[in-house]
Formats: structure tokens, sequence, C-alpha cells
């Protein structure tokens, strides 16, 4: 198992996670909490392409590391002032629409229909992921659980897209995937252990755009991405909001509710997979 690179990546994520999650909680600034996630994201980058790449960034995967990086400060930035978070949203939908704009940019030289059309919904894809995080990220922690429950969500999210990125042409997504995960599995048990609601902005900004980066290379770059198996991927943070909802608050409380709200987002994963092996029938036998 230590041969394989991306067990090996998976277990430094992990360590590295299980690190810097247990070193916020003795950081006095609490908007330093949710820097872990989007860490364990970049680190899994490097080790996924051994590299820190170049700058300015040159082609689409070299991209993915620079967004989560500028995502990531941007979202300190609103942790850091509380005041500013009401324009939270607007900067979702400006990050989003950078990202589909800056990823598929050279194929604008011959712009066609198809490019187009699958520019807009990769926007409009991108909002309908980030706005639910972000309102997880700003909802009282009595009700849903917020580090737990919205750190599942990434996990569920990146650990969503590995079969989507690998039946579409980029196992390196996938290994970056799966290495994120172990990371974040990290984080969420720090936070079950010693909750300290250690998700804001820059977890949600940092990952969630990195994972927007990646889906948006996969589908207009390979260009083999499963469209009915993304759009799935947005039923993950819409389901652990409504199971929070669902779920009575004078009943099922504290860390029994975070993990139960968690690990009902992670169900539409399933049908991913499902989708996944129903259209391309050749990948069973």
């Amino acid at each position: 198992m230590l041969e394989n690179p991306i067990f090996v990546a998976a277990l430094i994520c992990f360590a590295i996670g299980f690190g810097l999650s247990g070193l916020v909680r003795i950081l006095p600034l609490s908007a330093l909490g949710s820097m872990a996630s989007p860490s364990v994201f970049l680190a899994s980058y490097v080790l996924t392409y051994q590299q820190v790449p170049m700058f300015p960034p040159i082609g689409a995967t070299n991209k993915i590391f620079y967004i989560g990086v500028a995502a990531t400060l941007i979202g300190l930035f609103l942790d850091l002032l509380p005041q500013v978070k009401n324009y939270s949203k607007i900067l979702a939908a400006i990050m989003s629409l950078l990202i589909a704009g800056w990823i598929s940019y050279p194929r604008f030289a011959k712009p066609d229909m198809d490019l187009i059309v699958a520019s807009l919904g990769l926007w409009l894809g991108g909002l309908a992921l980030l706005w639910p995080l972000d309102t997880v990220a700003q909802t009282p922690p009595e009700r849903n659980g917020v580090g737990i429950v919205g750190t599942a969500m990434l996990a569920s999210l990146l650990l969503g897209f590995a079969p989507v990125a690998l039946f579409g042409g980029s196992s390196t997504s996938m290994m970056l995937c799966l290495a994120a995960v172990a990371g974040l599995a990290a984080v969420a048990l720090w936070e079950l252990v010693v909750p300290r609601q250690a998700f804001g902005a820059s977890a949600v900004f940092g990952v969630g755009c990195g994972l927007l980066a990646m889906i948006n290379t996969v589908t207009l770059i390979t260009r083999q991405a499963d469209h009915a198996a993304l759009a799935l991927l947005l039923l993950i943070p819409y389901t652990g909001e409504v199971s929070a909802r669902m779920l009575p608050s004078n009943r099922i409380r504290g860390r029994v509710r975070q993990i139960l709200v968690g690990s009902l987002a992670a169900s539409p994963i399933l049908l991913v997979i499902a989708v996944l092996l129903l259209r391309r029938p050749e990948s069973l036998s």
C-alpha cells in the first residue's frame, strides 16, 4: 500500500489535516479555524502534481492551484471582517464566473455554441454549489453543527467528483480529490472531538472554488465529463441542508445530529456512481 501514490498522498493529507486542525484549536483568532480545509486541498494538489505550478500559470491544471489560493485569501478576508459577509453571495457569483471564464479562455479563440452553453452551465452550477455551502457557514451551530456538516459536504462533493473525473479522462483529478477527502476527514474528526465550528468562508471558497476549477477543467478541456453525473453532484449540499431542516432539533441534538446530517449529505454519491455505470456500461466489462 505504501507504494500506491494515491494512498501515500491520502496519508500525508490526513496527517496535514490532523495537525493543522489541531493547531487552530490553540490559536486565539477564530477566523483561522477554517483555514485547515483549504490548506489540505492545496497540499493535495502539490502531492498529486509533485510541484507548485509556475506563476503565471500555463494550462488549466496549473490554474487550479492559484484559484484555490486566491479564493482562500478572499474567504479569509470575509472571515476576518464579518461586516462584509453580506456580500459573500455576490462574491460567489463573481468568482464562479471568473473561474469558468479563465479556464475556458483559450478555447474562446474559436468559440462555438457548445462552449458558450457549457461555460454558462458551469457558472450557474458554481452558484448552485457555493451558495448553499455559504448558507451552512452562516447558520447557527445548534441547527446543523456547521463544522462537521460543512466539512462533510465538502468531502462528499470531492468524493462524488472523483469517479466523474476518472470517467472523464482525468485520473490526476481523481487522485487530488481522494487525497483531499482524507485530509478533510481528519478536520472533521477534530471537529467531532473538540468542536470549534471551524467552517467559514475560507473553507467554503478555498475548497469550493478549487473544486469548481477542477470541474471546469475536466468539462471544458477533456470534454469527457458526464453532465448528468455533474448535475447530481449539486444535490449534495442541498441534501445536507434539507436533512438539517427535517431532523427535529428538540429530539436529535449534538454530535448525533451532526453525524446524521453529514452522512445524509453524502447520499447522492451513490446516485452519481449509478448514473456513471449505467451510462458507461463498457466500464463493467
